[in-house]
């Protein structure tokens, strides 16, 4: 059996791994466009702001291991260049020379790519993918005022990094206040105001006009004056290969079932390249995560040496760090439950993160969403300075299991005074939240 895998990234990389434990006599492939496969595009910020130095750290596992302990064929610089899906055949260009590879199993793991800013500016830099971050330290290294367009996860974190390698930066966000797509206002304010804190011109409200040689003109006419831009302001589906050829979702990435089938029982997509439903509404649902990347890889690896694994789909979780105080959001916020339709109840509860007789630690704040009917919690948001994963964790397992405030209330959190307290966070939210 030929399986063939196009991309290899942590979706890639965890498909044919986990294919080739099931199909151990499988002839496995797999097609990556740049030079680094198995890659972490989440420590591209940290490796620009110089918190690590070797570039192939970003890299889990390089092309040998995957060849001598996998049995997996590995080809970098290779691009997927023409795909027939009914004649299961693609053309590559693969170190300068097209070469056309046949499949019975086709694995599709494309990825995203960064929207542009501005058509075609060679004066704006992307930092999506690790095969970028080597130009854009350099250009960091050489620039003394950066302008960031967009205020998501990336752009947080490259304006932390640019601002603790001592450069005046600029941070310019369409929204009301920083990651609005994904924190309410309780949170995003708060983290609004602590990058404006650390020095960092918060500019929101605004877009991004024009860019010239020294100079960013926004929206509402003013002007920055900036020696680089760093466009963080989101990414699209990489999907042009099958385009026509296979069935695309309403957030334009590739429709699959839960066995990451994709319109044909031999073709299977995976990663950021396909968007399955959300636990809560049911509906589709485009999280492009690395953790989801991972388990769907998985489960398309499987599927596609014939095993018979399911995925559930997905809540869309996210985490990121600020001046050593992370937030994140798991399951719906309030505008996500009001495009869906759905009524429903908050609390919000801001205490200690550990027992006040422990030194250290510091505040904790938990926001929790409830269907207004049943009382089943559908959304949780977290900020603190630790314990801030293992929280949302919770929440993320009481949203998969229909939990209601009440039995979030009664779930036993680990508890010691180092790390804790007797009443937890999360627990005191739900309290709030209880019918009693």
């Amino acid at each position: 059996m030929e399986i063939l895998v196009i991309g290899g990234g942590a979706a890639g990389m965890s498909a044919a791994s986990w294919a080739r434990r099931k199909a151990p006599e499988a002839r496995i492939t797999v097609l990556e466009r740049t030079n680094i496969i198995s890659h972490a595009p989440c420590g591209v910020p940290y490796y620009i702001g110089g918190l690590f130095k070797d570039y192939w750290l970003l890299q889990a596992y390089d092309v040998k291991f995957f060849r001598e302990r996998r049995n997996i064929e590995v080809l970098t610089n290779a691009e997927a260049e023409e795909l027939d899906v009914r004649s299961r055949v693609v053309v590559a260009r693969v170190g300068g020379q097209r070469a056309k590879l046949e499949f019975d199993r086709l694995i599709v793991a494309t990825g995203a790519r960064p929207r542009r800013l501005l058509s075609a500016d060679a004066r704006v830099l992307y930092v999506h993918h690790p095969a970028d971050a080597e130009a854009a330290r350099r250009a960091a290294e050489a620039a003394r005022e950066v302008t960031v367009v967009g205020g998501g996860v990336l752009g947080v974190e490259v304006a932390e990094q640019l601002r603790n390698m001592g450069k005046a930066v600029h941070l310019v966000h369409r929204g009301p206040y920083l990651m609005s797509r994904d924190l309410d206002e309780e949170l995003g304010s708060a983290l609004t105001q602590m990058a404006r804190g650390a020095g960092i011109d918060v500019r929101l409200g605004v877009t991004v006009s024009e860019v010239n040689d020294s100079r960013v003109r926004l929206s509402d006419g003013s002007y920055l004056n900036s020696d680089l831009v760093i466009a963080a302001v989101g990414v699209e589906p990489n999907v042009d290969l099958v385009r026509g050829q296979l069935r695309l979702g309403p957030h334009g990435a590739i429709a699959v079932n839960d066995r990451m089938e994709a319109t044909y029982d031999y073709v299977f997509a995976a990663g950021d390249a396909m968007e399955h439903r959300n636990l809560v509404t049911g509906q589709p649902y485009w999280s492009p995560l690395a953790p989801i990347a991972n388990k769907s890889g998985l489960v398309a690896g499987v599927n596609a040496a014939g095993g018979d694994k399911r995925f559930p789909g997905v809540l869309g979780d996210i985490v990121t760090r600020f001046e050593g105080v992370a937030f994140g959001r798991v399951g719906l916020n309030e505008r996500e439950a009001r495009e869906a339709g759905i009524r429903y109840v908050t609390s919000i509860i801001t205490t200690r993160s550990r027992a006040r007789y422990y030194p250290g630690g510091g505040d904790v704040t938990v926001k929790l969403l409830a269907e207004e009917s049943s009382g089943i919690i559908i959304g949780g948001q977290v900020a603190g300075p630790e314990e801030v994963i293992g929280r949302l964790g919770v929440i993320a397992a009481a949203i998969m299991r229909r939990m209601t405030a009440d039995d979030l209330f009664f779930v036993e959190m680990g508890y010691h005074p180092s790390s804790g307290r007797a009443w937890d966070p999360v627990v005191l939210a739900a309290r709030q939240l209880m019918r009693v």
